[in-house]
């Protein structure tokens, strides 16, 4: 065996790695020795989720997330709270970050508040105790201070969109003053509140899109705007509410009758989910008209058959020339025993440049029953030369697909792809000589699709 004597350079470079290991083991971790305070400033510029991973950092790290993230106070501080961590995030967090902190209000009372770039706030109320469905209304929009030296909105953050979730009546006066202070939003979306009975929106000029989904008490909404206000999109899922415009420019009211039916907005989005069927005010729905003529030009529309039948068809002249820009239509049905797509036929004379319908059966959706069927007929002729594909799902077996898909080729010379709710894509064909043995001559056949999700994507309200 042959011992090889070190070089110098060999030895020098052995001490420096024994140095080296005896600083990583002796060596203080002078980050977690910091005082709490500074430790909870540290995390409170991470982003939410890094800042929740820190627990995993050491027994000393184990809670401090929580302890910097983690707030209890009043209703009242909660406002200040939230509104200084908008004013705050912009200066100390990165552009692609997100946010948030729990607000703790005592006897079971929760608050998530999540912060995303690009002006999101998220306010969520469901992790805490749901209180019993007492009424209650919210008033957005109106610039009010109602608690002592309250802060404002600080520009450097532009908030664009909110969303609030399972807001109660315990929180519908602190949410309203929170939200007096977010003047310019252009978002706003409000899910599973319980006990709303109202909504009124005030004061806000850039509102854009409106959201209303499952507050199953809802009785009305009421919009009070001004010449510069242009809602575009409105997606509702729930029971039917009243619909309330108040114009407050002096200029409307000059120049336009207090009688005028005219509907002040063009939607260019509609969701009209209203299977859970109609609401307070039953099918005589104050406001409805305006809300009819105000889809007249909508892109994207979804719409329950029984809407179709009993709001739609006996005021069918406020959709003038019929509904000329839809291109994607989300029809909801329910057939009870075999189904009857008169009503869909009969819609789709007034949509001439469809592109995509989905078809959704949902046995749960109300089902309106003071209707004969077979008398439901739009007296205008439409080919939809424009549709490719129609999406089904819900059906009971493939000859009530095939029944569709008849209808579409017959009354509008169109033969659109026909796709499963599985995904598969198929075409429907006539084959000779099936009829003279007494069957369908039609049947599908499968047919290859390339970039499938490109060409015919999931309906946009179908993830709402």
């Amino acid at each position: 065996m042959i011992n090889h004597k070190k070089t110098r350079d060999e030895k020098e470079i052995d001490q420096d790695d024994n140095k080296k290991l005896d600083f990583e083991h002796n060596k203080v971790d002078m980050i977690s020795s910091l005082p709490n305070d500074i430790l909870f400033r540290i995390i409170s510029f991470l982003p939410f989720e890094s800042a929740v991973q820190t627990s995993l950092l050491s027994i000393r790290w184990k809670n401090l997330w929580k302890m910097a993230l983690v707030k209890d106070g009043t209703k009242e501080e909660a406002v200040f709270a939230v509104l200084n961590v908008l004013n705050d995030f912009p200066q100390f967090h990165q552009p692609r970050s997100n946010w948030g902190l729990q607000y703790d209000f005592g006897q079971g009372n929760v608050l998530l508040v999540a912060i995303a770039p690009k002006g999101i706030l998220h306010l969520d109320f469901s992790a805490g105790k749901q209180e019993s469905a007492r009424q209650f209304s919210l008033s957005l929009g109106r610039k009010r201070h109602i608690y002592y030296h309250q802060p404002s909105l600080s520009a450097t953050f532009n908030l664009k969109s909110l969303y609030l979730v399972s807001v109660s009546y315990v929180f519908a006066e602190m949410v309203s003053c929170l939200l007096s202070n977010i003047p310019f939003l252009e978002r706003l979306t409000i899910a599973k509140c319980n006990g709303l009975q109202s909504i009124q929106l005030q004061g806000n000029l850039k509102l854009q899109k409106l959201t209303v989904l499952d507050c199953l008490l809802l009785e009305s909404i009421r919009v009070h705007f001004n010449l510069q206000f242009s809602l575009k999109s409105f997606q509702f899922r729930g029971r039917v509410a009243s619909f309330k415009y108040y114009n407050e420019d002096p200029l409307y009211h000059r120049y336009n009758s207090p009688t005028n039916d005219c509907s002040p907005f063009d939607l260019e989005d509609a969701m009209l989910d209203f299977r859970q069927g109609p609401g307070y005010y039953g099918i005589n729905i104050p406001g409805f008209k305006l809300m009819l003529q105000s889809i007249r030009r909508v892109k994207t529309l979804t719409l329950c058959r029984w809407v179709f039948q009993d709001l739609i068809l006996p005021e069918l002249y406020l959709l003038g020339e019929g509904l000329y820009k839809l291109t994607e239509l989300w029809w909801i049905d329910n057939s009870q025993e075999r189904y009857n797509c008169n009503a869909l036929i009969s819609f789709l004379n007034l949509c001439p440049r469809l592109i995509r319908l989905y078809i959704t059966i949902d046995p749960k959706s109300y089902n309106t029953t003071n209707i004969n069927m077979s008398s439901i007929k739009v007296t205008r002729s439409t080919n939809l030369k424009h549709l490719k594909a129609v999406k089904l799902e819900g059906f009971a077996n493939e000859e009530e697909e095939i029944i569709v898909a008849k209808q579409l080729k017959e009354v509008f010379q169109a033969e659109p792809l026909i796709i499963k709710w599985d995904g598969t894509v198929r075409r429907l064909i006539k084959v000779d000589g099936q009829l003279k043995e007494g069957i369908d001559p039609y049947e599908f056949v499968e047919k290859r699709v390339e970039n499938f999700d490109e060409l015919f994507p999931k309906h946009v309200h179908m993830d709402l």
